[in-house]
């Protein structure tokens, strides 16, 4: 069992340290970092969805279930954070809702398909993406339209909600796995020339996302209001894997490699946008900065605890 973590989970927290490094002693520039994240997310990342995607049998894998399990313990555990940092920290609504989507808002991308692909390959990727396909979307939907409605009276709330959901769905790993999805429908095969390049971007992919999570982390430091982080520490890595492994187990009844795949999304760190989402509203930045930052450095713990209690598949 201790070989499934040095073998497989190792390499994917050395690769994050690596990336802390090579950032630490200026092999990455602070600048050149937003460069890296263009590139991955617009072009290395997009291209092994689409390809994974696209060579599955996405009909044979489709199950409600895995969204049933898995949004129904998000979408509560918002709720539950939300209500406490209204009850208990005073909060604003709108800062209500950024508080809760740092409660929710997984890793997936740069950590969780890195993760995910070394310890149980293209079989657990495939549940995986289908809960990505409307991640942003659910999570990041609810809480751009709570911030709006606070913020806006009458009707005029509306565009600026649709704007935010027409951008998410204009987003390239959006774009990647809606054609993904339709490739593998229709039983698409790419020219041995396309299909080989996307290989060579599908392997540089989770390398680079894992790299500029390392890189993410240099120079972050603890700072607003800890409380507030504190509670979305504890709702993200440890309320909610519960929550929906309960909902998983008890209610859907997930084949195994299926449980542990949403119980290890669950258990992600919280993703970059939230941060995003923070800096475009001009509210809770600090706090959304620093709960990224500790739970990051949490699932360094908690995410081998959760393979190796799991095992192999």
């Amino acid at each position: 069992m201790l070989d499934l973590i040095v073998g497989k989970v190792g390499p994917v927290f050395l690769t994050i340290l690596c990336g802390y490094l090579l950032t630490r002693f200026r092999v990455i520039s602070r600048e050149g970092i937003p460069f890296l994240a263009r590139l991955a997310m617009s072009a290395f990342i997009p291209a092994m969805l689409f390809q994974t995607l696209s060579q599955s049998d996405i009909s044979a894998h489709f199950d409600l279930r895995l969204w049933g399990s898995y949004y129904a313990g998000a979408l509560l555990n918002f709720v539950l954070v939300f209500m406490v940092a209204r009850a208990w920290l005073k909060a604003r609504t709108d800062e209500a809702a950024i508080t809760a989507m740092g409660g929710v808002f997984s890793n997936i991308v740069l950590l969780g398909i890195p993760l995910v692909q070394a310890v149980y390959g293209e079989e657990g990727l495939v549940p995986l993406l289908i809960i990505l396909s409307i991640h942003p979307l659910t999570l990041l939907g609810l809480t751009v339209m709570i911030v709006e409605g606070s913020r806006s009276s009458g009707g005029h709330w509306l565009p600026n909600v649709a704007g935010s959901v027409a951008r998410v769905l204009r987003n390239p790993i959006i774009v990647a796995i809606i054609l993904g999805v339709l490739a593998s429908l229709i039983d698409l095969r790419l020219p041995e020339m396309i299909d080989g390049t996307l290989e060579r971007f599908r392997t540089a992919g989770p390398t680079i996302a894992l790299l500029l999570v390392g890189a993410g982390l240099y120079g972050q430091s603890v700072r607003g209001n800890m409380s507030a982080s504190m509670l979305c520490t504890v709702a993200k890595m440890f309320v909610q894997p519960v929550l929906v492994f309960l909902v998983a187990h008890f209610v859907f009844d997930l084949q195994p490699l299926w449980l542990t795949i949403v119980v290890l999304i669950a258990a992600l760190p919280a993703g970059a946008n939230v941060a995003i989402i923070a800096g475009s509203y001009n509210i809770c930045i600090d706090r959304s900065s620093t709960t990224i930052l500790i739970t990051t450095l949490i699932s360094v713990i908690t995410l081998p605890l959760i393979v190796l209690y799991a095992g192999p598949y």
